[in-house]
């Protein structure tokens, strides 16, 4: 690994929120040999996030955050309210990512997931998330804390499906501490090539998340690991590399993701496949 990169694993594994009944999983992904995890923000209160933190702390682990747009907070909704009310909520996951210390606060929410009109992004709904991501930057920067936004794949976002179009969007925000996360799971589905891509994208790649084809083991499945890790190398990328994989015992995360059958027999085996594939792809 290069000395910059560190790698971490998201927690929705386990939860969508992470409560003090999960500290304990904190010491066995740092036995593991993680560098830190990646806390979900959709609910609780900075309270609750400051005692996550002081988990962390004794622990010796670091963190990113993610957060999402959902259906009645979502930057690109025709309803000003609902704009509104997505602000609020990623306003107050920079509040969050803030006080955990957060090295970048990622995932789709330039748009909400699984919100889709049929038909692709209107010159309107591109305004929209400009200029909310404009705001957030603004706001984000204030309390030190590194945006990058998700693309996803056709089925779950019709506002950006490729690196290529995340430039653009990022570009056109144009906040230096908006960049883009990049997902081998969407990437695997959607990019003519991956290499290509990611050189083309270069410095604005500020976060990876590495996912299974299948939302699965990581190494099990399809993604083409070595193309990806060799040109993120390529572009000199020293970013967080974050395992990701879902729970199934989460009903609106099954739903939301399609996850109709067993992927893994338990946690373990995903973050303990998750380390010994990056470790041997970035060595």
């Amino acid at each position: 690994m290069n000395k910059k990169n560190k790698v971490g694993i998201n927690m929705m594994l386990w939860t969508p929120f992470v409560e003090e009944k999960h500290f304990p999983i904190f010491n066995d992904l740092k036995n593991a040999g993680y560098d830190g995890v990646e806390i979900p923000l959709f609910e609780g209160d900075l309270e609750h996030y400051k005692k996550v933190k002081e988990a962390l702390d004794d622990l010796g682990l670091e963190c990113t955050t993610s957060t999402a747009c959902l259906e009645d907070r979502n930057l690109i909704s025709p309803d000003e309210k609902c704009r509104e009310a997505a602000l609020q909520h990623l306003k107050w996951a920079v509040d969050c990512s803030a006080i955990l210390g957060s090295e970048a606060l990622c995932g789709p929410f330039h748009s909400a997931p699984g919100v889709l009109t049929g038909k692709a992004p209107s010159s309107e709904e591109m305004n929209w998330a400009i200029k909310g991501l404009r705001e957030l930057a603004d706001y984000a920067k204030g309390k030190d804390v590194l945006l990058t936004i998700e693309y996803l794949n056709r089925f779950e976002s019709h506002l950006t499906n490729t690196l290529a179009q995340t430039v653009e969007l990022v570009e056109a925000v144009g906040a230096d501490n908006l960049g883009i996360h990049y997902d081998t799971h969407h990437a695997h589905l959607e990019e003519y090539s991956l290499s290509e891509a990611i050189q083309q994208a270069g410095k604005h790649i500020k976060h990876v998340q590495y996912s299974e084809s299948n939302r699965g083991i990581p190494g099990q499945g399809q993604v083409n690991w070595q193309e990806n890790t060799s040109a993120l190398k390529e572009i000199g990328y020293e970013g967080w590399v974050v395992i990701e994989a879902f729970t199934q015992n989460d009903p609106g995360i099954v739903a939301a993701l399609h996850l109709w059958r067993p992927l893994f027999s338990s946690e373990r085996e995903v973050y303990d496949a998750g380390i010994a594939l990056v470790k041997k792809f970035w060595s």
